[in-house]
């Protein structure tokens, strides 16, 4: 693995307390083909030249730019001409000791080794005037160790042993967090020691045909295996395992779905009954489907306070808890360079008026494709309206106007969601999280009146309109029936069963195709008898958005989770079809992520509000149902029944708000973890003396230290430079392209491209070698000899 090379195999064995850590599903194997000991690929187009002996191909300005920004930043790279010879494949890693001067300046956290951080504790030190520090262990108070998961920021300068080793990869920078740190490196400013490469604005302009982590087949087969076991069901899948291959994003998509469907459970069982009920007898106002409602809209809030302690307690064990205080800018987040008017330093300024102005303008063209939506959903009912009036097609108008309203749902869903993500990247955010809330907004306000317009229409507005002139004697309004339960009932489960099927197959259908017509345009001209090295493979692949791919999963979610609560008294039955829906696509879509995709760079995000926003408009969608569509309380006055409404929903409401509060949303045992994990860090990391101590304590300023010439830039993420690039430089050098090593020993793999780094005599960069700062220890002593 890459950042593990150089080292001997023996600097590797490290006392692994599998106590501490949680086990994974999978085994630990040995590298077994060359691009393996890489982490990233990036392919660039050759141009076309014309020569004398006929048309060849020529590196691009923009691959010996890149290139050159990659090594002059210290990165390790492979070249080499991909076997149509149209595009050069470059394979990157970097020298472990540029991603922990990374690591340090940018305050990333890495979790700790629970039993080095007790030594380190108990030890005390007395040169920073800390005493030795015993925390005792009260599962009465908090259910964790006072020293499992813990994360703090990594500092080179502290001891190496305190940070956790992966217990597969024995390095505390295993792969999944190298890739975050490698894809940070190559977007940050090059006053931070990056390449200041812009992978966004280049991708788009086809100067890079693509940028992706490497996959890795055995680790793919054995998480599929594990998700397409028969008895694996959404609450049982290996979490962990995703989050290491695919990130935290994705894992936490997974997460969600597997607390969902375990709490569906109950619901679906009570609402299979009942619909069977309200089908035998026919009754689509049967009297117990009030209970069912009353029912449905406690469990979804229950449901959510839940949630949100599961999140909690993730996101303490995975360390994100205090992730979005800890953002970095994103590099398509364009402004002026100016000195901070908080602290001095420089910053990017972006004026307020003309974020407000963009803004501005986004919310306008909504407001449009909401009006549009509305009118459409109108046409459906008026040609619904017109087919009634005809003896021939009165029967079967409910249904047609049903399919026109999944039609009118799939078509805008797709046309407005390139819509929302084209007004999104014009906004200018700062941050990724303030970029995807506002792509999330917009998905959900959009897509909640495209997706329930018609049920509003059919519950609270056909009832009161006049009825055809032909509709059969007792019909209630444009309902086409006694009351409009049952056209609504029809129409629920007509529109959420096609959207189920056809969202599902689309899912998967739409990336097959592209994927197989990619496969055939990357491979024309290929000898059968061709070997196609792995990233190549891996290049035949899509590009998985993982921002973009999680908000429409979280966005379709919301939606299902509307069709099973705002109408659930019309169609009990829903609950159970969402749980369906939710064993088959937890299994569907690892195997599309796995098999059509390339491997994702690791993220993070949330949806929580939006859901319960959705539980808190279910409880007046089901008492406005309850009271004025169906005909339980059609003894009551109007008055009366406004009155049951209005005391129906405060009561639901007031019984949501109670359990908010009874149900903390972060669990005890994760706030005292926090706050031990920030008193930790104070001591260990930051070494703030006790109070208490008598003699006063001196700071010590410690100056950063700025690689020299010899070391060719390993530590340039101390360095200073301007952040923003202005364009491709073209008098950059011709890379020197290698030949890819098929099937060669893991022994004799070639060596990688080195940046201009300082070479020892076996070839290996000097870095590798460069003296750690003073009571460093990079690698955990040596086993005993009876090990």
């Amino acid at each position: 693995m890459a950042g593990n090379l150089n080292h001997s195999k023996s600097s590797f064995i490290h006392n692994f307390d599998p106590v501490s850590h949680q086990k994974s599903i999978f085994v630990h194997h040995e590298v077994e083909e060359f691009s393996q000991t890489y982490d990233y690929c990036m392919v660039f187009p050759m141009k076309k030249v014309k020569t004398d002996s006929g048309k060849t191909f020529e590196q691009t300005d923009a691959a010996k730019y890149c290139v050159s920004e990659l090594l002059a930043a210290g990165f390790e790279i492979y070249p080499y001409t991909s076997v149509q010879g149209d595009e050069l494949v470059v394979l990157i890693r970097c020298p472990l000791d540029k991603l922990q001067a990374f690591a340090d300046k940018i305050n990333y956290k890495l979790k700790i080794d629970p039993a080095r951080l007790q030594e380190t504790l108990e030890g005390g030190d007395a040169e920073a005037k800390i005493k030795p520090i015993f925390i005792e262990d009260m599962k009465d108070i908090c259910e964790y160790s006072p020293y499992e998961h813990i994360y703090l920021q990594y500092r080179r300068t502290v001891d190496q042993t305190l940070y956790a080793w992966n217990p597969t990869e024995k390095t505390a920078f295993p792969r999944s967090i190298r890739l975050k740190l490698i894809y940070l490196l190559i977007r940050a400013p090059k006053r931070d020691g990056g390449c200041d490469i812009e992978l966004t604005k280049l991708k788009h302009k086809k100067h890079i045909l693509a940028f992706y982590p490497l996959h890795d087949k055995r680790r793919k087969k054995e998480i599929l295996s594990h998700v397409f076991s028969l008895w694996t069901t959404p609450w049982t899948i290996s979490f962990e395992d995703i989050r290491e291959y695919f990130g935290e994003k994705i894992a936490l998509n997974y997460v969600f779905l597997g607390h969902y469907a375990w709490w569906l459970i109950f619901p679906s069982i009570i609402g299979l009954a009942f619909q069977l009920v309200v089908w035998g007898s026919l009754n689509f106002s049967h009297p117990v489907l009030p209970f069912y409602g009353l029912l449905i809209t406690v469990w979804a809030v229950v449901m959510l306070e839940y949630w949100k302690r599961r999140e909690a307690s993730t996101a303490l064990q995975w360390g994100m808890s205090d992730f979005e205080a800890l953002e970095q800018d994103r590099p398509e987040f364009k402004g002026d360079t100016m000195r901070s008017y908080i602290n001095g330093q420089d910053i990017t300024y972006f004026p307020p008026s003309k974020y407000q102005a963009l803004m501005s303008f986004s919310r306008s063209i909504i407001t449009m494709f909401i009006m549009v939506v509305i009118g459409v959903v109108l046409g459906i009912y008026v040609y619904r309206f017109q087919l009634q009036k005809s003896d021939s097609t009165y029967d079967y108008a409910s249904g047609i106007a049903s399919i026109l309203n999944t039609v009118q749902i799939t078509v805008f869903n797709i046309i407005y969601g390139n819509a929302a993500i084209f007004l999104t990247n014009q906004e200018n955010h700062r941050t990724d999280t303030m970029y995807e809330d506002s792509l999330i907004v917009k998905m959900f306000i959009f897509q909640f009146i495209n997706s329930y317009a018609s049920f509003f229409f059919l519950a609270f507005i056909a009832s009161n309109l006049d009825a055809p002139d032909n509709a059969p004697e007792g019909t209630k309004g444009q309902c086409g029936a006694e009351n409009c339960m049952e056209p609504l009932s029809i129409n629920l489960a007509t529109i959420f069963g096609s959207r189920l099927t056809i969202t599902n197959f689309l899912d998967i259908f739409i990336p097959y195709i592209n994927h197989k017509q990619k496969i055939k345009e990357e491979t024309k001209g290929i000898p059968e008898d061709a070997k196609v090295s792995a990233p190549e493979k891996d290049y035949t692949l899509m590009l998985y958005d993982t921002t973009k791919e999680s908000i429409a999963s979280y966005a379709d979610q919301a939606v299902q989770f509307g069709f099973s609560l705002l109408f659930i008294t019309a169609l009990p039955c829903a609950s159970f079809f969402s749980l369906l829906n939710v064993y088959i696509k937890t299994k569907f879509n690892m195997w599309k992520l796995a098999t059509f995709y390339q491997r994702p760079v690791p993220d993070i995000g949330t949806w929580q509000s939006i859901f319960a926003i959705i539980s808190v408009a279910a409880v007046i969608t089901n008492a406005a149902l309850i009271c004025f569509t169906m005909t339980v309380l059609s003894t009551y006055s109007l008055f009366g029944r406004v009155w049951i409404f209005i005391g129906f929903q405060w009561v639901l409401i007031s019984i949501q708000f109670i359990t908010q509060a009874i149900i903390p949303d972060v669990p005890e045992s994760v706030e005292v973890q926090l706050d031990r994990t920030a008193f930790i860090n104070d001591k260990v990391i930051e070494k703030v003396a006790d109070e208490d101590f008598d003699e006063e304590v001196e700071t010590e300023v410690v100056d950063e230290v700025v690689a020299d010439a010899a070391h060719g830039g390993i530590f340039s993420c101390l360095t200073t430079g301007k952040s923003k690039q202005r364009k491709i430089k073209d008098n950059c050098p011709y890379v020197s392209v290698q030949e890819y090593p098929h099937g060669v020993n893991p022994v004799d793999f070639p060596a990688a491209v080195y940046g201009p780094a300082a070479k020892t005599e076996s070839g290996v960069p000097a870095s590798y070698n460069a003296p750690a700062p003073a009571a460093v220890n990079f690698m955990p002593p040596p086993p005993p000899s009876d090990a």
